[in-house]
Protein backbone atom coordinates (compact mmCIF):
# COMPACT_ATOMS: atom_id res chain seq x y z
CA UNK A 1 0.00 0.00 0.00
CA UNK A 2 2.82 2.39 0.88
CA UNK A 3 4.48 1.77 -2.48
CA UNK A 4 1.20 2.39 -4.28
CA UNK A 5 0.61 5.63 -2.38
CA UNK A 6 4.16 6.78 -3.12
CA UNK A 7 3.72 5.99 -6.80
CA UNK A 8 0.52 8.05 -6.98
CA UNK A 9 2.23 10.94 -5.17
CA UNK A 10 5.14 10.91 -7.63
CA UNK A 11 2.74 10.84 -10.57
CA UNK A 12 0.87 13.81 -9.09
CA UNK A 13 4.06 15.85 -8.68
CA UNK A 14 5.19 14.93 -12.20
CA UNK A 15 1.82 16.01 -13.58
CA UNK A 16 2.17 19.38 -11.89
CA UNK A 17 5.70 19.87 -13.14
CA UNK A 18 4.73 18.80 -16.62
CA UNK A 19 2.42 21.79 -16.58
CA UNK A 20 5.61 23.71 -17.40
CA UNK A 21 5.56 22.06 -20.81
CA UNK A 22 3.52 23.74 -23.48
CA UNK A 23 0.30 22.23 -24.74
CA UNK A 24 0.22 22.54 -28.51
CA UNK A 25 -3.54 22.92 -28.37
CA UNK A 26 -3.41 25.90 -26.00
CA UNK A 27 -0.31 27.75 -27.11
CA UNK A 28 -0.95 31.15 -28.68
CA UNK A 29 1.87 30.70 -31.20
CA UNK A 30 1.46 29.16 -34.65
CA UNK A 31 2.80 25.63 -35.09
CA UNK A 32 5.63 26.86 -37.32
CA UNK A 33 6.69 29.40 -34.69
CA UNK A 34 6.54 26.81 -31.92
CA UNK A 35 8.67 24.42 -33.95
CA UNK A 36 11.23 27.11 -34.74
CA UNK A 37 11.40 28.22 -31.09
CA UNK A 38 11.86 24.63 -29.93
CA UNK A 39 14.72 24.05 -32.38
CA UNK A 40 16.53 27.17 -31.19
CA UNK A 41 16.17 26.35 -27.49
CA UNK A 42 17.21 22.72 -28.03
CA UNK A 43 20.32 23.70 -30.02
CA UNK A 44 21.38 26.20 -27.37
CA UNK A 45 20.78 23.77 -24.51
CA UNK A 46 22.78 21.08 -26.31
CA UNK A 47 25.62 23.51 -26.98
CA UNK A 48 25.69 24.55 -23.31
CA UNK A 49 25.88 20.92 -22.21
CA UNK A 50 28.72 20.30 -24.67
CA UNK A 51 30.57 23.24 -23.14
CA UNK A 52 30.41 21.64 -19.67
CA UNK A 53 27.65 23.79 -18.21
CA UNK A 54 26.93 20.98 -15.77
CA UNK A 55 28.22 19.82 -12.40
CA UNK A 56 25.80 21.74 -10.21
CA UNK A 57 25.31 24.61 -12.67
CA UNK A 58 21.94 24.75 -14.28
CA UNK A 59 20.74 26.92 -17.12
CA UNK A 60 17.18 26.65 -18.38
CA UNK A 61 16.74 27.76 -21.99
CA UNK A 62 13.47 29.12 -23.36
CA UNK A 63 12.55 30.66 -26.69
CA UNK A 64 9.38 32.52 -27.68
CA UNK A 65 9.02 34.19 -31.09
CA UNK A 66 12.77 33.91 -31.52
CA UNK A 67 13.51 35.66 -28.22
CA UNK A 68 15.81 33.53 -26.06
CA UNK A 69 15.83 33.49 -22.25
CA UNK A 70 18.64 31.98 -20.18
CA UNK A 71 17.69 31.41 -16.54
CA UNK A 72 19.88 29.84 -13.91
CA UNK A 73 22.70 29.99 -11.43
CA UNK A 74 26.22 29.87 -12.82
CA UNK A 75 29.53 31.49 -11.78
CA UNK A 76 29.89 35.09 -12.92
CA UNK A 77 32.89 34.22 -15.07
CA UNK A 78 30.73 31.78 -17.07
CA UNK A 79 27.73 34.02 -17.67
CA UNK A 80 29.07 35.88 -20.68
CA UNK A 81 30.21 32.57 -22.18
CA UNK A 82 26.65 31.25 -21.94
CA UNK A 83 25.34 34.33 -23.74
CA UNK A 84 28.01 33.98 -26.45
CA UNK A 85 27.00 30.36 -27.04
CA UNK A 86 23.34 31.34 -27.36
CA UNK A 87 24.24 34.11 -29.80
CA UNK A 88 25.62 31.54 -32.26
CA UNK A 89 22.05 30.59 -33.17
CA UNK A 90 21.02 34.13 -34.16
CA UNK A 91 18.05 34.69 -31.81
CA UNK A 92 16.13 37.94 -32.14
CA UNK A 93 17.27 38.81 -28.63
CA UNK A 94 18.83 37.22 -25.54
CA UNK A 95 17.62 37.93 -22.02
CA UNK A 96 19.61 36.50 -19.11
CA UNK A 97 18.35 36.03 -15.58
CA UNK A 98 21.17 34.91 -13.31
CA UNK A 99 20.32 33.96 -9.74
CA UNK A 100 22.77 34.99 -7.05
CA UNK A 101 23.37 32.46 -4.28
CA UNK A 102 20.66 32.60 -1.62
CA UNK A 103 19.00 30.41 0.98
CA UNK A 104 15.33 29.73 1.53
CA UNK A 105 13.27 27.96 4.17
CA UNK A 106 11.31 26.26 1.38
CA UNK A 107 13.00 23.73 -0.93
CA UNK A 108 12.82 24.57 -4.64
CA UNK A 109 10.85 21.44 -5.59
CA UNK A 110 8.32 21.98 -2.81
CA UNK A 111 7.82 25.62 -3.76
CA UNK A 112 7.59 24.75 -7.46
CA UNK A 113 4.87 22.21 -6.71
CA UNK A 114 2.93 24.75 -4.65
CA UNK A 115 3.32 27.32 -7.41
CA UNK A 116 2.07 24.93 -10.10
CA UNK A 117 -0.90 24.00 -7.91
CA UNK A 118 -1.75 27.68 -7.43
CA UNK A 119 -1.63 28.39 -11.17
CA UNK A 120 -3.74 25.33 -11.98
CA UNK A 121 -6.34 26.45 -9.45
CA UNK A 122 -6.48 30.07 -10.65
CA UNK A 123 -9.49 30.81 -12.82
CA UNK A 124 -8.76 32.48 -16.14
CA UNK A 125 -5.22 31.09 -16.28
CA UNK A 126 -4.06 28.34 -18.61
CA UNK A 127 -1.19 26.89 -16.58
CA UNK A 128 0.03 24.76 -19.51
CA UNK A 129 1.28 27.94 -21.19
CA UNK A 130 3.30 29.16 -18.21
CA UNK A 131 6.91 28.17 -17.64
CA UNK A 132 8.22 28.58 -14.10
CA UNK A 133 11.72 28.65 -12.61
CA UNK A 134 12.28 28.70 -8.85
CA UNK A 135 15.47 29.44 -6.93
CA UNK A 136 15.55 30.03 -3.17
CA UNK A 137 12.11 31.58 -3.04
CA UNK A 138 12.63 33.63 -6.19
CA UNK A 139 10.20 32.89 -9.01
CA UNK A 140 10.63 33.57 -12.72
CA UNK A 141 7.60 33.39 -15.02
CA UNK A 142 7.95 32.89 -18.77
CA UNK A 143 5.64 32.09 -21.65
CA UNK A 144 2.97 33.50 -23.93
CA UNK A 145 -0.29 34.49 -22.26
CA UNK A 146 -3.59 35.26 -23.96
CA UNK A 147 -3.81 38.90 -22.91
CA UNK A 148 -2.79 41.50 -20.33
CA UNK A 149 -5.52 40.35 -17.93
CA UNK A 150 -4.21 36.79 -17.85
CA UNK A 151 -0.66 38.05 -17.37
CA UNK A 152 -1.66 39.99 -14.28
CA UNK A 153 -3.61 37.01 -12.92
CA UNK A 154 -0.51 34.82 -13.24
CA UNK A 155 1.74 37.37 -11.52
CA UNK A 156 -0.69 37.92 -8.65
CA UNK A 157 -1.20 34.17 -8.19
CA UNK A 158 2.56 33.61 -7.95
CA UNK A 159 2.98 36.42 -5.43
CA UNK A 160 0.41 34.84 -3.12
CA UNK A 161 2.18 31.47 -2.84
CA UNK A 162 3.62 30.92 0.62
CA UNK A 163 7.41 30.90 0.50
CA UNK A 164 7.73 33.12 -2.58
CA UNK A 165 10.17 35.96 -1.92
CA UNK A 166 10.06 37.68 -5.32
CA UNK A 167 8.47 37.30 -8.74
CA UNK A 168 10.01 38.30 -12.06
CA UNK A 169 7.77 38.20 -15.11
CA UNK A 170 8.95 37.64 -18.67
CA UNK A 171 5.43 36.81 -19.83
CA UNK A 172 4.69 37.83 -23.42
CA UNK A 173 1.53 38.64 -25.31
CA UNK A 174 0.80 36.89 -28.63
CA UNK A 175 2.63 38.38 -31.61
CA UNK A 176 1.60 38.49 -35.25
CA UNK A 177 3.86 38.23 -38.26
CA UNK A 178 5.55 41.56 -38.90
CA UNK A 179 4.46 42.96 -35.55
CA UNK A 180 6.90 45.30 -33.85
CA UNK A 181 7.94 43.69 -30.57
CA UNK A 182 6.39 45.29 -27.54
CA UNK A 183 7.63 42.72 -25.05
CA UNK A 184 8.44 44.17 -21.67
CA UNK A 185 10.27 42.73 -18.69
CA UNK A 186 8.70 43.30 -15.31
CA UNK A 187 10.16 42.63 -11.91
CA UNK A 188 7.41 42.39 -9.35
CA UNK A 189 7.92 42.22 -5.61
CA UNK A 190 6.81 39.04 -3.88
CA UNK A 191 5.55 38.27 -0.39
CA UNK A 192 8.69 39.15 1.54
CA UNK A 193 9.60 42.87 1.63
CA UNK A 194 13.23 43.52 0.77
CA UNK A 195 13.70 40.24 -1.13
CA UNK A 196 15.96 40.44 -4.15
CA UNK A 197 15.57 39.04 -7.64
CA UNK A 198 18.53 38.96 -10.00
CA UNK A 199 18.06 39.68 -13.71
CA UNK A 200 21.07 39.78 -16.03
CA UNK A 201 23.25 39.65 -12.96
CA UNK A 202 21.75 42.83 -11.48
CA UNK A 203 19.94 42.66 -8.12
CA UNK A 204 16.42 44.00 -7.91
CA UNK A 205 14.87 45.72 -4.92
CA UNK A 206 11.85 44.36 -3.07
CA UNK A 207 8.73 46.47 -3.44
CA UNK A 208 9.83 47.93 -6.76
CA UNK A 209 8.13 47.28 -10.09
CA UNK A 210 10.43 47.77 -13.04
CA UNK A 211 9.48 47.76 -16.71
CA UNK A 212 11.63 48.34 -19.76
CA UNK A 213 11.77 47.31 -23.38
CA UNK A 214 13.60 44.15 -24.38
CA UNK A 215 16.94 44.98 -26.05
Amino acid sequence: MKRTALAFMLLFVMALLNGCAYSMYDDQRLMGTMSSDKKISTKIKTALLNESFTGGWEIAVYCFYGHVFLVGEVPSNMQEKARTIAQRYNPRSITTHWFSKAKSDTANLVLLTKLRSKLIGTGGVSSTRIETEVNAGRVVLLGVVHDEHEKQLVIEAARKVEGVASVTSYLMLPQKAGQIDDFQQERVSGTKPGANASASGQPGEGGVIESHDLP
